[in-house]
């Protein structure tokens, strides 16, 4: 999530935020070693140095793309869920399954109306897809394939043309299509959506897009609902998740949560205060939700991005390490 956004989700939809599992999952793929839920994954963006940011004309550095990855498994995640394919980031699936061979991906496919098929414009939908497909037909790390991020009119993140509801159905008809037979057994196919279009605009938008997907993703962030950390979890991650369990359950299909987090610096957003202290808060409460209630999370994010600042006060504090490459505060147990 940029920061952009999540100025944008406090106009949108400033309700409690949450999601879960419905405790429905397949007996492949998710459901194999590290994946089992509960599972407490991680999002990560390669954009934490100086100078670094999405759409700049320079890739990640692959030895850049080996630390990080380091730093992740070190930190005991399994399950990394990433944003986009282009920028060097098609090189960190091979890299991972050389070099830390237990990490798995739901690699991310940008999804935006401008340039959606331009195939020789490795940030196009239609290259990123592709790209996408070639790496989960050919490694075994990878786990899912996240077709979008609020990209749908109206959403958060959405990019200055969203596509529409009918677009994004053929994008995840069009990866699905490209998945080989083996892969089509174990690769999970979605679109991380807000809450916006998961719950708000449910009947238009996410309750058309679930039937398409093997997972409904959404990403959470309580911090915008202006709730204190005492409340993020407990009561207000609690009551929206039985509301999205409520709506997602005739789809038969399980819910994952994309993003959820709470920025260690940066202004208050009225009873949602930023602090490290707070961060750690709102972590072991996730952690410790996700166990007695089988839950898949993906944390947002592993790094501080620096490169948020210009957007929002809270954009760049989201990591769980800063940029020093330290962690914030003593991690829990993952598994």
């Amino acid at each position: 999530m940029t920061a952009a956004g999540g100025a944008r989700l406090r106009r949108l939809f400033g309700a409690a935020i949450a999601i879960g599992l419905l405790g429905l999952w397949p007996a492949d793929g998710l459901a194999r070693g590290p994946l089992s839920p509960p599972f407490i994954g991680i999002n990560y963006g390669p954009f934490h140095k100086d100078g670094q940011r999405p759409g700049a004309a320079s890739d990640i550095p692959e030895q850049q793309i080996v630390e990080d990855l380091s730093a992740i498994a070190g930190a005991g995640f399994r399950l990394v869920r990433t944003f986009g394919m282009d920028q060097g980031l098609g090189r960190m699936v091979p890299l991972a399954q050389r070099h830390f061979p237990d990490l798995r991906f739901f690699i991310g496919v940008y999804v935006c109306g401008l340039d959606h098929d331009d195939t020789r414009n490795p940030s196009g939908t239609r290259a990123q897809m592709d790209a996408a497909l070639r790496l989960a037909n050919s490694h075994p790390n990878v786990a899912g394939v996240v077709v979008g991020n609020e990209c749908l009119p109206g959403e958060p993140e959405a990019c200055p043309q969203p596509v529409s509801v009918d677009q994004l159905i053929a994008d995840l008809s069009y990866v699905r299509k490209g998945l080989s037979p083996e892969a089509r057994t174990s690769v999970r196919i979605t679109s991380a959506m807000s809450m916006v279009a998961a719950v708000k605009a449910h009947a238009t938008q996410g309750l058309r897009i679930a039937p398409h997907c093997d997972v409904v993703m959404v990403n959470i962030h309580p911090f915008f609902a202006a709730v204190p950390v005492e409340e993020a979890v407990h009561a207000n991650l609690d009551a929206s998740y039985r509301r999205l369990a409520e709506i997602y359950a005739p789809t038969g299909k399980p819910i994952v949560i994309g993003e959820t987090g709470w920025p260690s610096a940066g202004p208050a957003n009225g009873r949602a205060v930023p602090g490290p202290a707070n961060q750690a808060r709102f972590i072991r409460d996730v952690v410790r939700y996700a166990r007695t209630r089988a839950l898949g999370v993906f944390l947002f994010e592993m790094f501080d991005e620096p490169w948020k600042a210009a957007a929002e006060g809270v954009g760049p504090h989201w990591g769980l390490f800063g940029r020093d490459g330290r962690a914030k505060f003593p991690l829990p147990a993952w598994d």
